[in-house]
Parts: C-alpha cells; sequence; structure tokens
C-alpha cells in the first residue's frame, strides 16, 4: 500500500489538550491527523480509514488501555504501525508494548521533535515494510506465472511424447497388421497387474508398491516392447507358412512337370519299342502320374503348415530329396531345394533357425532404439523392462538368457501379459487362437518348469486380470 500524501495519522489520547496539539502540529507538517479520546473512537476510525501509523496513550480512563488498542487495531488493520505513549514508562511495560505490536515506545513528556522523529522512523518502517510485501507478492506472481508456464510445457511435453508413443505404436503394427491391438491390450494388462501386485499385502511381492510414475514407466515399456520389429523383415513378421509365395508355387509346377516328363519318357519309351498308341493304358499311366503328383503336393502342403511336424511326415519328406525335373535348359536339377527341404521339415512353427533369430533380434532392436530417448530420471529404466520381456527365470529366455535375480519385476509382469495375449490372439497368421482355458494352463505349466513367475501368475489369476481385454469379444 503506497504512502500518498497527505499521510493520515491517528493521535489517540485523553488528554485533550495534548492531543489537539499533536495533531495540529502534524497537520502543519502535511499530515492527515485526526485525533481520538479513546480506544472505542480510534477503533471505529481505523474500521473506516487505514492509519500508516498510530499514536496511542497507554494509560486511559475506561474503555480500552493503550495495549489492548494496539492489539485490537492489529487484528483490524495488521500493516499499521503504533506507537505507544506514557508518562510511567518501565522496563516492562516498554517490553510488553513491544509484544503487543508497537513499533516505538515514547516517555512523556517529549518533545515535537521526538514525535517527529519516531513518526519518520515508523513510516520509513512502513515504507520498506510494503515494499518488502509489494516485492513479495510480485515475486510469487512472478513464480505463479512461471509454474503455470512450466506446467503448460511440461504438458505440452508429456502430449508430444504420447503422440510420439502413439506414432510408434501405430508404425509396429503398420510393420505387422496381424498383431494389431497387441502392443495396448499388453500395456492394459501389464499396468492391471502392477495394480494388482499393489493391492497384494503379503508373499514374495507384498512390501512392494509401484508409484504413478513407475506405473507410467510400465505403460510406456509395454507400449514400445516390440517396437524393434521394424528392424526385422516384413516377410519373417508376417510369415504364416514356411514355403510362401512363388516359392511355393514353384515346388508344386516342378511336381506338376515332373508327372508331365514321366509320361512322356513312358510314351518315347513305348514308341521305341515298336508298341502302338493305347488309349487306355495311357490313361491308366496318366491316372498313375497324377495320384503320386497329387500324394506329393499333399505331403508339402501338410509339411508347410506351422504346426508340430509328425515324424513320420519327416521321413516322407526325405522322398523329395531324390526327385528331379528337367531344366528348359535340358539339364536335370533337384526339385525341391535342399534349403525349402530344410523349411519343410521345421519341426513347429514357421521359422527356420536363421529367421528365428532374426525375430528374436526385436528385443535388441527395441533396446537400442529407447536407449537413444532422453528419459527423464522417473522414466529411465523403460529401454531394460523393455530389454527383458522375453527373458526367463531359468535362463533359457533370450536375448541375453537373464536368470530369475537379474530381470526386471516390471519384466516379469510383462513377460506373462505378453505370452497371455500371443496365446488368445485370433489373429496370427501361422496359429488359432487359444481358448482362455487352455490359455492360463500353458502359463501354468510354464509357471511349474520356471519359465515364469510363479508368484506373478497367482497374482494374475486371482485378481482376474486377464478380464481386461476379455471385454473386447476376442476371448470365447
Amino acid at each position: 500500500m503506497p504512502l500518498i500524501p497527505p499521510i493520515p495519522i491517528l493521535i489517540v489520547d485523553d488528554e485533550a489538550d495534548l492531543r489537539d496539539l499533536l495533531v495540529e502540529a502534524l497537520q502543519d507538517q502535511g499530515y492527515a491527523a485526526e485525533g481520538a479520546e479513546g480506544g472505542a473512537q480510534a477503533l471505529a476510525l481505523v474500521r473506516q480509514r487505514h492509519f500508516p501509523v498510530v499514536f496511542t496513550d497507554l494509560n486511559m480512563p475506561g474503555g480500552l488501555s493503550g495495549l489492548e488498542l494496539l492489539r485490537a487495531i492489529r487484528e483490524e488493520d495488521p500493516q499499521t504501525m503504533g506507537i505507544l505513549m506514557t508518562g510511567y514508562a518501565t522496563t516492562e511495560s516498554a517490553i510488553q508494548a513491544l509484544k503487543r505490536g508497537a513499533y516505538d515506545f515514547i516517555q512523556k513528556p517529549f518533545k515535537l521533535a521526538e514525535i517527529e522523529a519516531s513518526l519518520e522512523r515508523a513510516l520509513e518502517h512502513y515504507r520498506l515494510r510494503r515494499e518488502n510485501e509489494e516485492y513479495q507478492q510480485n515475486l510469487e506472481r512472478m513464480v505463479e506465472t512461471r509454474t503455470e508456464e512450466i506446467t503448460g510445457l511440461k504438458n505440452d511435453i508429456e502430449r508430444l511424447f504420447e503422440g510420439f508413443v502413439n506414432a510408434s505404436v501405430t508404425a509396429i503394427e503398420s510393420r505387422d497388421p496381424s498383431t494389431s491391438g497387441h502392443s495396448s491390450r499388453v500395456a492394459d494388462l501389464t499396468v492391471g497387474l502392477a495394480e494388482a501386485v499393489n493391492g497384494t499385502p503379503n508373499g514374495p511381492y507384498g512390501g512392494l508398491h509401484f508409484n504413478p510414475l513407475q506405473i507410467r514407466e510400465i505403460r510406456y515399456a509395454s507400449l514400445l516392447h516390440d517396437f524393434g520389429k521394424v528392424g526385422v523383415r516384413e516377410q519373417v513378421l508376417v510369415k504364416a507358412k514356411k514355403i510362401e509365395g512363388e516359392r511355393l508355387e514353384g515346388i508344386y509346377q516342378r511336381l506338376h512337370q515332373r508327372a508331365l516328363e514321366a509320361m512322356r519318357d513312358r510314351l518315347l519309351d513305348a514308341w521305341s519299342k515298336g508298341h502302338s498308341f493305347d488309349h487306355e493304358t495311357l490313361g491308366i499311366l496318366l491316372a498313375q502320374e497324377e495320384d503320386e503328383t497329387r500324394r506329393l503336393m499333399d505331403l508339402v502342403r501338410r509339411s508347410n503348415e506351422p504346426t508340430v511336424l509328425p515324424q513320420e511326415v519327416v521321413h516322407e519328406l526325405n522322398l523329395l530329396q531324390n526327385l528331379t525335373y528337367q531344366h528348359w535348359s535340358g539339364e536335370h536339377r533337384t526339385l525341391v531345394d535342399p534349403g525349402d527341404l530344410d523349411l519343410l521339415k521345421i519341426s513347429k512353427g514357421s521359422l527356420s533357425a536363421h529367421e528365428r533369430d532374426e525375430i528374436q533380434s526385436h528385443v535388441t532392436h527395441t533396446y537400442r532404439f529407447l536407449s537413444q530417448i532422453p528419459w527423464t530420471s522417473e522414466l529411465a529404466g523403460v529401454p531394460d523392462i523393455a530389454w527383458a520381456h522375453h527373458e526367463r527365470l531359468n535362463g533359457r529366455g533370450y536375448p541375453r538368457q537373464l536368470t530369475d535375480r537379474d530381470i526386471p519385476i516390471q519384466s516379469k509382469l510383462m513377460a506373462i501379459t505378453d505370452v497371455y495375449d500371443a496365446l488368445t490372439a485370433a489373429d496370427r497368421p501361422y496359429k488359432a487362437a487359444v481358448s482362455l482355458e487352455r490359455s492360463l494352463e500353458i502359463l501354468e505349466q510354464e509357471a511349474k518348469v520356471n519359465l515364469l513367475d510363479a508368484e506373478v501368475l497367482r497374482i494374475f489369476l486371482e485378481a482376474r486380470i486377464y478380464e481386461r481385454t476379455m471385454v473386447q469379444g476376442r476371448i470365447p
């Protein structure tokens, strides 16, 4: 509150002559001085306007004493400076006056110069205090404004990062449309599982609690856990059969050509021996060759499925390695390339060992990518959590073959949700969806052989975390 002349000053004294004298003297000095004969009148004036300085007598007959008046004025207007005047000054009364909020203490009788000096000191102190308060208010406004700016910037950065994460997930799914929604579902399941761990009062993880920032860290790691798939060849990512496209058609075509070549050779051999053309014999030979070709084609078809390959089928496939066909150049070549034959002999799934290594490399690609991001200290664990989501407690996971003690608990949570979603997914080209009951059985089997964390799985099952994605109608 700035001091604008004339500055209001209040004189409170039951002695009218002294009071009027001080009022006139201060008015002559340019102050807007007023007088009050007692505490009640003084308080009434204080409630009407602000007085930077109030002079009051200590002892006033009836009503409030000077000390009581100062305390009442302080409650009404804390900015007012109080100066106590008394003809009965003692050290004790001076101490009490200062404790009650008086700025100064003047002993009667006094000289006018003493009043003026005390008033100047009080007004200077008042001015400095007001300037300090204004400075503090300005500082608080500046801090508030700056805080709002920082909060706005933080929110902008968070929105930007959310957009980046969502764009990254879109990039993953565009490379592998068959797993569309997988990252979001794993994030939903893993966050739910982490929250369930927070609600577990006992057991190995009874003392573990993920705070909101750690939950956010888990969510980001789960959303981005498969980002490294952008570094894997698309034909490997979406490979539904062991051999696909033109390579498979080539095998079928060569089998068909082989049947025609066999017919041609048998006809030429018969004619060279002088046998006449016989429709019935030709029909029998043609039917035999077609039956053989269909049998071999069916063998290729059955072997090409990504299911478990029976051992007897592997033995049958060995028959293909000696089959040849005549190339347009005239030379005879192997009908099924040795590399394709090895693919058909894959015992489970559709990937060769090399292709499986390539798929598994996505975890390392993910880690390298996420490590390039300048994460905040609260989110610094995102790369390591994502890196370990395919590790297994017994060291049979990948890519680093970590064991139980070295796998982050957040990765153990994600390992269960990732496997569960992969099992129940109905949109994978290389497998059919597994029922809920069978999927949970498989999870329990893997926990028994120390692949997955049994305690985390117990929480997953008891909290029915799997229901978080059932509402999407993906599980029968």
